[in-house]
């Protein structure tokens, strides 16, 4: 069995905030015109995604160029330039139903926003502190009502994409807790506009909708201190965490609630794409 105490520990929040105190960063997925859903989290001691309270890092506009005469001379750093410019980060889901047979039935594209488990990945990895492991995306109807949702296994009504059932997230997930389809593709782009692709499917068990999206995460790192994450530089490497049956920090990377559910009927297929990026 995996070390819950380590996988489900939700209440950790001290790398985003040293990060985001060092640095003037701030840290987004919502997108113009779209209103951020409330953070879903992994509830300790049952496995459930489920709403947290919304927290979000505050962002400054960048620095601009001034000067006259025709030339251009860069700004003083002030708190509204220079490191203190916005750093933004993206995700755009694409959802589309098909039949059985291939038959495209509807096609849906939005928006999701990061959460506290997100942000603390993502200094993890920027501070060694932290090895990347496998993603998996996650929905379920809102509130996870299992008469709704497109997946029920008796236990917990959600539908899950995951890397492997071998290893985590998709182990714990997967064991007889969610409806789980083993095909998740996780794909890097590099250069300018770097993106993270996570895409994958799964058929619905029973009609039901769409209400609730998410993806999850898993780390591995060096001992952990009372918070549960790594206190040191990760003696793991992603190679090693991608094979491994434990994690040391986990939890949701993005999540939102839909404003208009998506209605799926049974033996459709979810074929479900997600792209993050940054600006």
């Amino acid at each position: 069995m995996i070390a819950c105490a380590a996988f489900l520990s939700r209440s950790h929040r001290v790398f985003t905030a040293a990060l985001v105190s060092a640095l003037g960063i701030g840290v987004s997925l919502t997108a113009a015109g779209q209103t951020a859903a409330p953070p879903g989290t992994l509830v300790s001691g049952t496995g459930v995604h489920a709403p947290a309270s919304s927290r979000s890092a505050s962002s400054l506009p960048p620095g601009a160029l001034t000067g006259g005469g025709g030339a251009k001379q860069a700004a003083p750093l002030t708190p509204a330039s220079g490191l203190n410019q916005s750093l933004k980060m993206h995700g755009h889901w694409i959802i589309d139903i098909k039949d059985p047979d291939g038959t495209l039935r509807q096609h849906h594209e939005f928006e999701n926003s990061i959460q506290y488990d997100g942000q603390n990945y993502l200094v993890g990895l920027m501070s060694g502190y932290g090895a990347a492991g496998p993603w998996e995306i996650y929905f379920s109807s809102v509130g996870a009502v299992a008469a709704t949702s497109p997946c029920d296994t008796g236990t917990f009504p959600y539908c899950a994409i995951v890397y492997s059932t071998a290893t985590q997230p998709g182990l714990f997930v997967c064991s007889g807790l969610y409806t789980c389809a083993q095909n998740l593709t996780i794909t890097p782009t590099f250069g300018v506009g770097p993106t993270l692709t996570l895409s994958g499917s799964i058929a619905a068990t029973q009609a039901g909708s769409i209400g609730f999206v998410g993806t999850g995460l898993s780390a591995c790192g060096g001992a952990a201190g009372a918070n549960g994450y790594p206190t040191a530089i990760s003696t793991i490497t992603p190679t090693q965490c991608y094979a491994s049956t434990t994690s040391s920090f986990s939890g949701t990377g993005t999540s939102t609630t839909l404003g208009s559910p998506i209605s799926v009927a049974k033996g459709q297929i979810m074929q479900v794409t997600v792209v993050l990026s940054f600006s």
